[in-house]
């Protein structure tokens, strides 16, 4: 597994599914960009005016922080795992139904990998940085190993680091220019609406909602098929063991998809 081959089958697979990853994107992301535009705008007028009492408007900074920051990992922890679960069968299967997304998505484990890895990530980084490249590299695939294999938390950052081990430089190398990449863009994104529209909440909302909308795909894509790739090279093959159970004297492998 090169980078190389990694980028075009990403490439491929984003542009082949392009319709449902965008339209599940602004089904995410333009809600959830509203709120964060409103949390922006509670904390700018804040901002310019300042006190020392705490009164009403301290107590909905307060409240903005929380409500930005739960609602914009929701939505990337969304998405990650529709992605996951959209491409879990194979890069040629058909994405399931939003409703079945919806229903299907562990939601709690999915928040604490995300919390969890990027708290690793962001210490790491304080860290003289190389610490926090390698936390990176070994747990970048936690989150999708959650959807696509139905695991804990825990057991999702050992089975990563466990299918990184050979391919740190591969997974270091497709990941990390796409997370400096989109950073790029959506500061551009964020910075564009501000040119065509003069209302400050109207065009805030947009740039949110139209740079999650165009940057999260890529990385979750290439995120997914890594994950895919290095799953089906190394099994797991302490957990295929544990899930057969003797019944009669006859083994039963567990039904789970």
């Amino acid at each position: 597994m090169t980078a190389r081959e990694i980028y075009v089958r990403t490439v491929r697979v984003s542009w082949r599914n392009a319709g449902y990853l965008l339209i599940l994107g602004a089904l995410i992301f333009v809600p959830l960009g509203l709120v964060d535009a409103l949390a922006d705008r509670v904390q700018e007028i804040r901002a310019e005016s300042p006190s020392e009492a705490f009164d009403l408007g301290a107590v909905a900074l307060i409240v903005a922080v929380i409500v930005q920051a739960a609602t914009t990992l929701l939505g990337e922890v969304f998405y990650a795992g529709a992605v996951g679960l959209a491409l879990r069968q194979g890069e040629g299967s058909p994405p399931p139904a939003l409703r079945e997304v919806a229903r299907r998505l562990s939601y709690g484990r999915l928040i604490a990998v995300d919390i969890l890895f990027g708290l690793g990530t962001a210490l790491g980084l304080v860290l003289l940085i190389v610490p926090g490249i390698v936390f990176f590299g070994w747990f970048a695939l936690a989150g999708p190993i959650v959807e696509i294999e139905d695991r804990g938390v825990r057991a999702a950052f050992a089975r990563s680091r466990r299918l990184v081990r050979g391919s740190f430089r591969t997974v270091v190398l497709v990941l990390l220019p796409i997370v400096v990449a989109s950073e790029l863009l959506a500061v551009g994104l964020l910075q564009l609406p501000h040119l065509l529209i003069h209302d400050a909440l109207f065009s805030d909302w947009l740039g949110e909602s139209l740079s999650n909308i165009l940057v999260s795909p890529v990385y979750a894509v290439a995120a997914v098929l890594m994950t895919l790739e290095l799953a089906a090279r190394r099994p797991d093959q302490t957990r295929e063991t544990d899930e057969r159970h003797t019944i009669g004297g006859e083994p039963t492998v567990s039904s789970r998809p």
